[in-house]
C-alpha cells in the first residue's frame, strides 16, 4: 500500500518521463555512440575480408546514425570490393556530404578515384586522386609508400588522347609550396596582430 507522498513521487515520475522520454526519442541520444561501435565492428570484419559482416555492421551503424559519415565511406568499399561500383559512388559521395575528418575525406577521394578508374572514367579518377594527393602532403600523411602506389595509379589510367597528365611529384611539389606560403602568411598575419595589441 502506497502512502501520499510515494504517489505524489509515482505521478511526477510519469509526468516527467513524458517529455524526456520524448527528448531521448527525438535527439537520439546515445545514437553516435552505438554508430562508432558498430563503425568500429565493420571497420574490424572489413580489414578481415569478411565483406558481408563489415557491410552489416556499417548499415547497422548508419541506422543508428544515418549522419555518421565514416561508415559511409567504409559501406562504400565494401560496395567498390563487391564490383558494385555505381552504389559505391552513390555511398561514398553521400558521406562526403556529412562532417568527416580529414582523413575520412582523403580515403573517400582515393576510394572515389578507384571507383571512377573502374567505370572506365579516367579523368574524374584522376581528379580525385589529384585531391586525395593534394590533401595528403598538405597533411603530412604522404608516405613514401603513398607516393609510390599513387604514381603507379595516375600512370595505369587510361586517359583519352591529348589529355593532359598529371605528374604526382609536381602535384607534391606545389602542394608543399602551397602549404609553406599558408604557413607564411599566417605568420605574418599574427606579427600583424601582435603590432596592434601593443598599440
Amino acid at each position: 500500500m502506497m502512502n501520499n507522498s510515494s504517489i505524489r513521487f509515482a505521478k511526477t515520475i510519469k509526468i516527467l518521463s513524458v517529455p524526456v522520454l520524448l527528448a531521448l526519442i527525438l535527439t537520439g541520444c546515445g545514437t553516435k555512440k552505438e554508430a562508432v561501435g558498430l563503425h568500429q565492428t565493420g571497420t574490424v570484419a572489413f580489414m578481415l575480408n569478411c565483406d558481408t559482416a563489415a557491410e552489416t555492421y556499417f548499415i547497422k551503424a548508419l541506422d543508428a546514425d544515418p549522419e555518421y559519415g565514416p561508415s559511409y565511406i567504409m559501406l562504400g568499399d565494401c560496395y567498390l570490393r563487391q564490383g558494385k561500383t555505381e552504389e559505391a559512388i552513390k555511398t561514398i559521395k553521400k558521406g562526403l556530404e556529412l562532417n568527416l575528418d580529414e582523413g575520412h575525406k582523403r580515403l573517400a577521394h582515393r576510394k572515389l578515384a578507384r571507383a571512377y578508374k573502374e567505370l572506365g572514367q579516367p579523368e574524374i579518377a584522376l581528379e580525385h586522386i589529384t585531391i586525395y594527393t593534394r590533401m595528403s602532403v598538405y597533411q603530412d600523411k604522404f608516405t613514401p609508400q603513398k607516393f609510390s602506389d599513387t604514381k603507379l595509379f595516375v600512370e595505369e589510367l587510361e586517359l583519352p588522347e591529348g589529355h593532359k597528365n598529371v605528374s604526382v611529384a609536381q602535384v607534391m611539389e606545389d602542394t608543399l609550396k602551397a602549404k609553406e606560403s599558408s604557413r607564411l602568411a599566417k605568420e605574418n598575419e599574427s606579427n600583424i596582430l601582435d603590432v596592434f595589441d601593443i598599440m
